[in-house]
């Protein structure tokens, strides 16, 4: 039986977020390896831990699933009954190699003591001692030991858990992502906000094969493409209609920004949404067969009848077929987005820009927007929270004239997650404004942050100048210029 957690499930049975367990980690605070902490390790650090008490992270989880607006229904679903079966198959198994380790231990001790008698007899060992180690071994073995309870509910406690998800790591990426419910790997690294390459998302094209490493998958969907003998062989699989059966270890692509092919789709209308009184987010739906593969903070090209523009997204890939945009109102998409009804179709082409999250950084991040330059931070925003890696997440949100539009969402963030701070900028007056840029020149450990920001471009160049002069390095800062 393995005696090792991930750290994506520890952090739900000790009650932290990941990122503190991975400070912990990088300090000396907490021995892992490959991602992984021994039950050992985990009673020695959290001495105080109540393994089976999970009302708290219940009440966090619930808040963090309204936050982030997840569809925690359809994640928190039984397994399908397939995957249910073999992870209890393969939860029998580990207990019962290790009842006949403890069988097989059971039956050394008593050979032990046997063979410390025939010594004993054989002149070969002084009987005296012969009889102090075996009474040694006998009050050993009858006493139970002081961390053992706490050791059953954090067996017990992991073993549960490991029935209705596992953690799927991404080979030569410090990247790890966890399948829940009846996730297949591609709609759980989706969620997790990886950009795995993927085509139809169907079965159908082959673009999202990935080679296990280690683990099993079941199947889950049926898929007209055909696997070579040569790709089974090297245990390929399609990560669009396969399931992991448990923790596992796959080597899959994750194209950057500019490797991901321009797609032209036909989407429909969801809804449109009056954002204030200066701003109008479409809501869209691609096809099932057709999603648009994009990076968060990236823009696409919208077309409306005759009238096309570069818009930047709202939404991050977490958010599977669902694209948000954002359009200030008075401008030519604006004004046909305003008179669309739903189901309607429009064309949307894309991904364009490099404005995307470094996801092999885990430095702290300070997300600046001014104006309607929120929608690309928030999609980076979603991205960053998905991953759970950043040390610390801050938002500065300069309302402009578009006003602070959507500001439930931020203030629910704060609510939710203890590493997250949320900095609103309301006044119009430019001396307000510029005393809320100032303060940004005194976030602690700048020197340390990766920020990234979108705005006008008069307001990113003072931006810019402001924070080299406080000592941030060119390579951390990250801009993107918005127009309206």
């Amino acid at each position: 039986m393995s005696g090792a957690i991930p750290l994506c499930r520890l952090a739900k049975i000790v009650g932290l977020p990941r990122t503190d367990l991975q400070r912990m980690v990088q300090s000396g605070e907490l021995a892992a390896s490959d991602g992984q902490v021994e039950f050992a390790e985990v009673l020695r650090a959290f001495p105080e831990a109540r393994f089976a008490d999970e009302t708290e992270i219940a009440r966090v989880e619930g808040i963090k699933e309204i936050a982030l607006g997840k569809r925690g229904r359809d994640r928190e679903r039984l397994p399908d009954p397939a995957i249910l079966s073999r992870r209890l198959d393969a939860l029998g198994q580990d207990f019962a190699r290790l009842e006949a380790a403890l069988r097989h231990q059971t039956q050394v001790h008593g050979w032990l003591g046997d063979r410390l008698g025939a010594l004993a007899e054989e002149g070969r060992l002084p009987p005296e001692t012969a009889r102090e180690i075996r009474s040694w071994l006998a009050r050993e073995l009858a006493e139970t030991p002081e961390d053992s309870e706490r050791w059953q509910r954090l067996v017990a406690r992991e073993r549960t858990m490991r029935l209705f998800s596992a953690q799927v790591r991404v080979q030569s990426k410090d990247i790890a992502f966890e399948a829940q419910g009846n996730e297949t790997l591609l709609e759980a690294g989706l969620r997790a906000g990886l950009s795995f390459a993927y085509g139809c998302s169907n079965g159908g094209c082959g673009e999202c094969k990935a080679r296990l490493v280690s683990g099993e998958v079941v199947k889950l969907r049926p898929h007209d493409y055909r696997l070579t003998e040569a790709e089974v062989a090297r245990s390929v699989t399609l990560m669009c209609c396969y399931a992991p059966l448990g923790d596992m270890v796959i080597e899959a692509a994750l194209p950057g920004a500019d490797e991901i092919p321009e797609q032209i789709i036909e989407a429909r209308v969801r809804a449109v949404e009056a954002l204030g009184a200066r701003v109008v987010a479409l809501h869209l739906l691609t096809p099932r067969s057709d999603r648009l593969q994009f990076l968060a903070g990236q823009r696409l090209r919208l077309r409306i009848g005759e009238a096309t523009g570069e818009v930047s997204i709202a939404s991050c890939p977490c958010e599977e077929r669902r694209i948000e945009l954002h359009l200030v109102r008075g401008g030519a998409l604006a004004v046909l987005a305003e008179g669309l009804r739903a189901n309607e179709c429009v064309e949307i082409a894309g991904p364009f820009g490099g404005f995307v999250l470094d996801d092999a950084s885990a430095r702290p991040l300070l997300f600046v927007a001014e104006g309607v330059g929120y929608a690309p931070i928030k999609g980076l925003l979603q991205h960053a929270l998905s991953r759970d890696r950043a040390a610390s997440i801050a938002l500065h949100w300069f309302g402009g004239a578009e006003g602070l539009y959507q500001e439930a969402l931020p203030r629910s963030y704060a609510a939710a997650l203890d590493e997250f701070r949320y900095v609103p900028v309301s006044n119009p007056a430019a001396e307000a404004r510029a005393a809320a840029l100032a303060t940004l020149a005194g976030v602690p450990e700048l020197s340390q942050t990766e920020v990234y920001a979108a705005g006008s471009p008069g307001f990113l160049a003072s931006l810019r100048a402001l924070l080299a002069s406080a000592g941030l390095s060119q390579a951390q800062y990250h801009e993107e210029p918005t127009a309206g």
